[in-house]
């Protein structure tokens, strides 16, 4: 989710974590539920990506809800209520921080502002850059210690089977997406280095030597 920096601006086509944000869940529980499968851009799950209509599709079906069909002729709304008509979809009202303010506390985007302790109202972009820095600060934080993942030990086994301290590119190490790839960074496995035309973007991984003592002691 550190990748959305604005909620009313989210890209037609969402990487796993903003895809799971998006839907008010946490990455683990959104990989268990969801049934939309992503597009691929590239060879590499790094490239999959989430197209956020399907996703609307698949939240729509899950609403037992009767459909809001009420047409308004003017703008002028009441706060909190959706304006409607039968050739666009409803959209909220935006709050003084330009989020939008949605009265269904089970809608995704509420839950999702409820998890970060973000108020649309009365909140700007600030507000939702350091509360998001602030949950991923703790979500970090509790990462250490854990168990490994099924795609973490996968991740582990083929960079134990090279050796610490060599680089990799990124594209041969099979089942090492973005939220494999930081919980292996957390825990100071791997280390990651940019790619020479893009530095902005990780190109090679490179395996610690706790990173092999860990690949050792769970019998990878």
């Amino acid at each position: 989710m550190k990748d959305a920096d604005r909620l009313p601006y989210w890209p037609a086509a969402l990487n796993k974590g903003m895809a799971a944000a998006y839907c008010g869940l946490s990455y683990e529980l959104f990989r268990k539920l969801c049934p939309v499968k992503p597009i691929g851009f590239t060879d590499s799950a790094k490239g999959e990506r989430y197209l956020r209509l399907r996703l609307d599709e698949w939240l729509l079906s899950l609403d037992q809800n009767t459909p809001f069909c009420t047409i308004y002729a003017t703008n002028e709304v009441e706060p909190g209520s959706w304006k409607t008509a039968s050739n666009q979809i409803a959209e909220p009202l935006n709050g003084a921080g330009g989020y939008p303010v949605i009265d269904d506390p089970k809608h995704p985007v509420n839950v999702f502002y409820e998890s970060l302790g973000f108020d649309p109202e009365t909140m700007n972009e600030d507000d939702m850059r350091r509360l998001r820095a602030k949950a991923h600060e703790e979500w970090a934080a509790g990462i250490p210690g854990t168990k490994l993942g099924k795609r973490e030990i996968k991740a582990l086994k083929y960079l134990a089977s090279i050796g610490p301290a060599i680089k990799i590119h990124w594209r041969d190490v099979k089942d090492c997406g973005p939220d494999t790839e930081e919980r292996l960074k957390i825990r100071g496995f791997i280390e990651t280095f940019p790619q020479e035309n893009y530095p902005d973007r990780i190109g090679y991984y490179m395996l610690t030597e706790e990173g092999f003592a860990a690949s050792q002691e769970s019998g990878t």
